[in-house]
């Protein structure tokens, strides 16, 4: 009983301090906020261990190189963002990617198509994005967009249809950066079409990575389960 009353005091205390922010003076667009989950918000960061994300736009033969490598690095945590045009376009690597037994998310290259729809558009472009995966036996459980941010009336159509939108704290250039730790962080890395660019940007990748000991590759859900989960929380 007691815990459950420490439980929901908690819960008054959170939302009263995103009101106070929200309304104070110089409110920042980008909160963060430990522990509130789920929320609409957009995960990017984590507690303990590196969420390795790759969107996946082009290619097919570069797309299969790495599937190998990540197998013979022993990575078996990571989730592929991908196209719905990709998707269109590849039906056997999506089996190969179903086979690998990664996360899938999916990857709009074009959010500003939500601007003009209502709630209920919202809903259904969601829902027949979601069809569409399924239909190639894809669950995917997560959705990225390509540059800005989207709104918080976004966030909550696509949190309604159990889709946690995923932004990331390290991306190909903070990752080259001297002495860069990945830990906690979600990594975004683009893939590229030609296999022998895909070699070269994953071997540099790759030395990066390893430049952080002991890091265990972990899925989105375990990194945002880990005790210090942080989520973008939008005005």
């Amino acid at each position: 009983m007691r815990s459950l009353s420490v439980r929901f005091y908690s819960s008054l205390l959170i939302i009263g301090l995103i009101f106070l922010l929200s309304i104070g003076p110089g409110a920042t667009r980008v909160m963060e906020v430990s522990g509130v989950w789920p929320s609409p918000g957009i995960i990017y960061k984590g507690g303990q261990g590196a969420a390795l994300t790759f969107n996946v736009t082009i290619g097919d033969d570069s797309v299969k190189w790495l599937l190998g490598e990540l197998k013979e690095k022993k990575i078996r945590k990571a989730t592929f963002f991908l196209d719905p045009a990709w998707v269109d376009r590849h039906a056997d690597l999506t089996e190969e990617l179903l086979a690998s037994g990664y996360d899938i998310g999916i990857y709009d290259l074009h959010p500003g198509r939500y601007e003009k729809m209502t709630e209920a558009e919202m809903d259904r472009h969601i829902s027949n994005l979601l069809s569409f995966f399924k239909e190639q036996e894809l669950q995917p459980a997560y959705y990225r967009t390509k540059g800005a941010l989207l709104s918080p009336a976004v966030v909550k159509r696509l949190r309604a249809q159990d889709l946690l939108v995923v932004d990331y704290l390290i991306d190909e250039k903070a990752l080259k950066e001297k002495d860069t730790s990945i830990e906690g962080a979600v990594v975004a890395l683009n893939l590229v079409n030609n296999r022998k660019k895909m070699q070269e940007n994953w071997e540099e990748w790759y030395r990066a990575l390893s430049n952080t000991k002991n890091v265990e590759y972990v899925s989105i859900l375990e990194l945002l389960a880990s005790s210090d989960s942080k989520i973008k929380l939008l005005d």
